[in-house]
């Protein structure tokens, strides 16, 4: 369940970034708002990855001899810590893609999108990327944690 978690986070942020964004740019303003509508609903499943990812890692981070409450004496557990870390700072980027898809969804007073509409929609990019990369360091320290404990 925790593999099938980062599984759906990561695979539907790269999706979103290599497939949907460059086809959005190119499509016709209808079609962007359906765009929208998907990328807002996909907010649901990156929350449903989150709780599951939460929720398996702790129950296996408890169950495993290695852990000892904040004592970092081996590189296990030092990698358990910066995989915590990461963890967190996604949770932090995915709050903000979140809150920046909802912004996005909302028509301004003169029934179009607001000017900070592009502004948004690059922070929303940034805030994707981040969290790809940081899910790969997370990847990885979770590989090292197999490997090296």
């Amino acid at each position: 369940m925790h593999v099938f978690g980062i599984t759906v986070w990561l695979g539907g942020l790269m999706f979103q970034s290599a497939v949907m964004t460059p086809v959005m740019q190119k499509v016709p303003q209808q079609t962007q708002a359906a765009i929208r509508l998907l990328s807002k609903r996909f907010t649901g499943f990156i929350w449903m990855s989150v709780w599951t990812i939460l929720v398996t890692g702790v129950i296996m981070m408890l169950l495993d001899p290695r852990f000892t409450w904040f004592h970092y004496n081996n590189r296990w557990s030092v990698f358990l810590l910066w995989k915590q870390i990461i963890f967190i700072l996604m949770i932090f980027y995915a709050f903000g893609h979140a809150r920046m898809l909802e912004y996005l969804n909302v028509p301004s007073s003169n029934g179009g999108y607001d000017e900070k509409a592009g502004l948004y929609r690059q922070r929303l990019y940034q805030f994707r990327t981040i969290s790809i990369v940081l899910g790969i360091l997370a990847l990885f320290l979770g590989v090292a944690m197999k490997v090296y404990g």
